[in-house]
């Protein structure tokens, strides 16, 4: 508590202007909160000391500026999921701001000793927008068509350890599965695990998530209106909550919400800054520096559940992509520090294996792996037979070493792009940087390509990296370097079979570490998630363990 009072009384003082923004950094250390945990108080923390102790007043609408376009609400059959999913949905489970697995929809969970099945009991009272009672057999609708093809939903592959789903009563629903399979609680915390009413999807079948949607949460679907806005409104009716962090557990205090797609980058600061929005994920990285420095905004940055990686096909045997150490100096050739400072505006961190330091499960023995060494680069590349060539291309049985980058045609990636093309030249590598719409791009790397850059965000970054390496999705999954390493997919295995969280964790380590020695992808950078709030919105908490805020405990006092 004395540390709480400390700092909010440092906060009073840098909001009023007596103390700068690193008089705030440098004295928050001295009470032991770092630089991440900082921007996470400030975001919850200042509002509320600058409204000096108000209650909760109920009305108003979030305006939240989102740096991405929208994607249909619908969890079974969406390709990404957006903020509108954590108002609308929930899951059984939830993840808590210190990384912990708190209850949602489920008040308990047991696993079977052997991992082979886990039971959950549902919370009483739970029901859906359309005032079905979320029962047993309504969930287990859900995880039915998440797991039917037909249904084209896109992470299906996380729930294929599971042999059957019972409705054991109105309130506990197992899963039962071939083998052990500990990573099923992590994998039903996800969006594209909430539970949705599958009567009224049947029902509106295409139209679902676009014009209609039957979930859990505490506010109601208004609005999809892609390349523009998503909105909500106050389930008035909602039953109530049980997550244990969360403060307010009954109907919302927000009228609604308008998440509105701010695409063009250098808008959305200044859209914060004018007030025309409430709340705004991540601003572009150069303007970040000046939003921390109003005293009439709150920014959080941490690092986020994602990262960049570099896929380079092993088919193209002429070029020794399927050598371990051409994958080697290509990726020793990649000075990743310098470019989270020049790229990243330092807002972010190098990833020298599969997964962001942030993550619950990151081994840091991964970062002896992968470091920059131009020198050491060239040698492994000479001892397999590659010499530059008159031009300074490397060459080799009469092959030029020159090969296609494909990239989405969005701005960091194509600047990311144009940096790892100058540092591969410096290696003596020839790059053509290929940039393509979102749609096209995902076509050109089923029918594959030379190389890929690609950028995932997953609340559990071990899951959706396994897609990317593994043997298993070879041909009919995103492993785009069409490549077996036996290193990982034997990790893969121990991952995918651990019993309990002691044999996950230590599968989770050894998964991070083959794959950041034998390069199936290559890893590169984590950018942070930085978030920005002005000081009329209250109870508002951004966290690094899951990827967008809830809105439970939201509102707004008056600008």
């Amino acid at each position: 508590m004395e540390t709480r009072e400390t700092f909010l009384a440092l906060l009073d003082g840098y909001r009023s202007g007596a103390l700068t923004r690193r008089d705030l950094l440098v004295r928050a250390a001295a009470l032991g909160i770092g630089a991440s945990a900082l921007g996470q108080l400030l975001a919850r923390e200042a509002p509320v000391a600058a409204a000096a102790q108000e209650e909760p007043a109920v009305g108003g609408t979030l305006r939240e500026g989102y740096d991405l376009d929208f994607s249909r609400l619908d969890p079974v059959a969406t390709n990404w999921y957006d903020p509108a999913f954590h108002a609308l949905y929930d899951s059984l489970l939830i993840d808590a701001p210190d990384g912990t697995l708190q209850p949602n929809l489920a008040e308990s969970w047991e696993v079977a000793e052997d991992g082979t099945s886990v039971t959950f009991m549902l919370k009483e009272g739970a029901l859906f927008h359309s005032g079905r009672a979320v029962t047993a057999e309504a969930v287990k609708e859900v995880y039915e068509a998440i797991m039917d093809p037909a249904n084209g939903s896109p992470l299906s592959v996380l729930f294929s350890p599971v042999e059957a789903i019972e409705a054991v009563d109105d309130r506990t629903v197992r899963l039962t599965m071939a083998h052990p399979y500990y990573e099923v609680l992590n994998v039903v915390k996800t969006g594209y695990w909430a539970i949705a009413n599958i009567e009224t999807r049947t029902e509106l079948a295409e139209a679902y998530g676009q014009s209609g949607v039957d979930g859990t949460g505490p506010f109601l679907f208004q609005e999809w209106v892609p390349g523009s806005h998503t909105s909500v409104v106050r389930w008035e009716e909602y039953p109530g909550s049980i997550v244990p962090y969360f403060e307010n557990k009954g109907t919302a205090y927000l009228d609604g919400i308008r998440w509105e797609a701010i695409l063009e980058g250098a808008q959305r600061a200044t859209r914060i800054e004018n007030g025309e929005i409430d709340t705004l994920r991540n601003p572009l990285l150069q303007d970040v520096a000046r939003l921390e420095q109003n005293p009439d905004l709150s920014v959080s940055s941490f690092s986020e559940p994602s990262g960049y990686i570099l896929s380079t096909n092993f088919e193209r045997e002429d070029l020794d992509f399927h050598e371990l150490a051409m994958r080697q100096a290509i990726s020793h050739a990649i000075d990743r520090p310098a470019i989270v400072t020049a790229l990243l505006s330092d807002l972010g961190s190098p990833l020298y294996g599969p997964i962001t330091p942030a993550d619950v499960y990151f081994n840091p023995a991964v970062d002896e792996f992968n470091q920059f060494d131009l020198e050491l680069a060239k040698s492994m590349v000479a001892e397999l037979g590659w010499e530059p060539g008159e031009d300074g291309i490397l060459t080799k049985n009469g092959v030029r070493h020159a090969f296609t980058l494909v990239v989405q045609a969005e701005s960091f990636n194509q600047v990311l792009a144009s940096v790892l093309q100058g540092s591969l030249a410096e290696l003596g590598m020839e790059v053509t940087v290929e940039s393509l719409d979102r749609g096209s791009y995902f076509g050109r790397l089923a029918e594959g390509v030379d190389s890929s850059l690609f950028y995932y965000l997953w609340p559990v970054p071990i899951d959706v990296v396994i897609l990317f390496v593994g043997s298993a999705t070879i041909g009919v999954g995103p492993n785009w370097s069409r490549g077996t390493t036996p290193e990982v997919d034997a990790a893969i295995e121990a991952w995918q079979n651990a019993a309990n969280a002691e044999e996950l964790q230590a599968a989770g380590d050894e998964f991070q570490l083959a794959v950041a020695e034998y390069l199936p992808t290559i890893p590169l950078v984590v950018r942070n998630s930085v978030w920005v709030s002005r000081p009329n919105v209250h109870g508002w908490l951004p966290h690094q363990y899951d990827i967008y805020p809830h809105y439970n405990d939201v509102w707004l006092s008056e600008a």
